[in-house]
């Protein structure tokens, strides 16, 4: 055999050890994930006891095509902190609002994130929301009060229905500019995402 081809069978092993090896681990590392989320949490109330009567405004403003962790992160916290107690209004804003049309129904919440959040909240996973259009729902249904600055129709060229809500999202408040800034500066606190 030349040397070569001795070289090249041994660059082949190597990298087969290395990814394998990664793969184990990476496997390992999952099974891992599942105990952590069987074991007990705290409810939020418990966790974050200040946040109970808090008004809290969570300005949505990055879209999904633009940084889907934006508004994946801010579901949960929402819902971490509506669970807490604190009175919370979503407002939907610049490409966020965009979402509203397609995007949330069409972005699946991941099956180990349902799990996640289902036993950070002491909820059964099966009660978790399957995309975040179900998700905002789910907000919506706990007691966040939900609002789209539809101002951002007229980008879009549809100025004829920025005071109308966005179909199948009824329980979603248009919001003018001037609702949208009574919002924030009424909150105790204001996230950003």
């Amino acid at each position: 055999m030349s040397t070569a081809i001795i070289g090249v069978l041994l660059v082949v092993l190597g990298a087969g050890a290395y990814f394998g090896s990664r793969f184990v681990s990476k496997l390992l590392t999952w099974r891992h994930l599942d105990q952590t989320y069987e074991e007990e949490f705290a409810a939020p109330s418990e966790v974050a006891p200040d946040l109970k009567g808090k008004r809290l405004v969570f300005h949505i403003k990055t879209g999904l095509n633009q940084d889907d962790s934006q508004i994946c992160v801010g579901f949960n916290i929402i819902f971490a902190a509506i669970e807490a107690g604190a009175h919370v209004s979503i407002l939907f804003d610049a490409g966020a609002v965009l979402d509203l049309h397609d995007n949330l129904a069409s972005t699946r919440v991941p099956v180990r994130l349902q799990k996640v959040i289902a036993y950070q909240m002491n909820l059964p996973v099966d009660q978790m929301p399957k995309n975040y259009r179900e998700y905002l729902e789910l907000l919506h249904r706990r007691g966040a009060k939900i609002y789209a600055n539809t101002a951002m129709r007229i980008v879009t060229g549809d100025a004829t229905h920025v005071k109308q809500k966005i179909a199948g999202y009824e329980f979603v408040e248009p919001a003018t500019y001037t609702k949208a800034a009574e919002l924030l500066s009424e909150a105790d606190s204001v996230v950003v995402y």
